[in-house]
Order: C-alpha cells, then structure tokens, then sequence
C-alpha cells in the first residue's frame, strides 16, 4: 500500500462518501478504489466550491473533500478556499504537490504555506509515516473548535511511497467535541420561553 492509498482509507474510515475534484491527483483514482464516489469538475474554484456547499448542508456530520494537481490547480482554488475561510465553512482542500526537493523552489506553488492565512489549518505531509498524524490533525480541525477549511498538501514523490506495515491500520478517529447545547436543551428552553407570562 502506498502513502495515496492510505490516504484514500482514511478518507473512507471518516464517512467520506463524495469527493469533488479537478484531474490530475492521484488521490482521485485511489478514492475510487475505495468506493468513495469522485465528482469531477471543469473548474478547481467549482469544485472547491461544491464540496463547500457539501459541507454546508451536512452541519458538520460530513465534510466536503476536494482534489486537484499541484501549481496552477491549487492557484486557482484561492477563490473558494477564501470563501470558505471567510464564512467559517469546515472543507478539506487536498492539492497534490511538487517533489519535496522542489517544493519551495521558485516558480513552484507551496499550497500549504501560501494557504495559512485563508485556513484554519494547513500542513504538508514531508513523510509517508507521517499520514496518519497528519490526517488525525486534520480531521481533528474539521470536527473541533471554530469551523474553517483545512489543507492537506501531498507531495507526489511522499505519497507514492510505500507505507510500512505497522502504520497502515494506525489511524485513530479524532474524537468530536461539542460546545454547544444539545437540540434538545435548545428546543426545552424555547418550549420555556414561549409559554412564559411575564417576559422582561
């Protein structure tokens, strides 16, 4: 199993039922394979958008997921990724990458630096050990705290990597933490509310 591969599990293993992309990611064929249902679009800012709205409606039970190359498709998802930064919408952004040796060099695009200021949280996974932790982070920012969009940078020659066996069935769900009342405290006190006498 390679590191695309382990990815693509975790995604499953979190409920990821629909995932929206522009080609080329190699994510997009391993997802597949894991029968999570791939949406493509014609634009990155579409389909970065449409996982938006995904995330949108599930009230976080769910998260939209999003793939595209690396350079010019994570550039032209700056648009929706903002969007969603600015609206406190819970997506996971996963542009491919350069080799690691490049990724920094100019004119290359590093998608998780250039990200930080429009995401709540944005990493680059440097060693194919590292997927599980860095996919826990993830989903951990997406199911906790304030809601915003994650990014996940995945460096091609990191993911095609093969995993060693002890990590490949590491990964531990991230727990959620809720900070807020339940529906039924919410809905006891409007019941208070709207049968009260003297209201101040």
């Amino acid at each position: 199993m390679n590191g695309t591969a382990l990815i693509a599990k975790i995604l499953k293993l979190e409920g990821t039922e629909i995932i929206t992309c522009f080609p080329s990611n190699p994510l997009i064929e391993a997802s597949s394979k894991e029968d999570i249902r791939v949406i493509s679009f014609r634009h990155e800012r579409g389909a970065l958008m449409a996982a938006d709205g995904y995330s949108r409606t599930s009230d976080r039970q769910k998260f939209g997921v999003c793939l595209v190359q690396s350079q010019a498709g994570a550039e032209n998802s700056v648009g929706a990724l903002s969007q969603a930064y600015a609206d406190n919408i819970p997506v996971l952004f996963m542009p491919g990458a350069p080799t690691l040796d490049k990724i920094s060099v100019k004119p290359n695009f590093w998608a998780s630096k250039i990200y930080e200021p429009v995401s709540k949280y944005a990493e680059t996974i440097l060693k194919v050990e590292d997927i599980p932790n860095v996919m826990r982070r993830a989903f951990h920012h997406l199911k906790n705290g304030k809601p915003g969009p994650v990014v996940v940078e995945m460096p091609q020659d990191v993911c095609s990597q093969e995993v060693p066996v002890q990590i490949e069935n590491s990964y531990h769900s991230p727990k959620r933490h809720t900070y807020r009342p339940s529906k039924k405290a919410i809905e006891d006190a409007s019941n208070i509310i709207h049968d009260s006498k003297n209201v101040m």
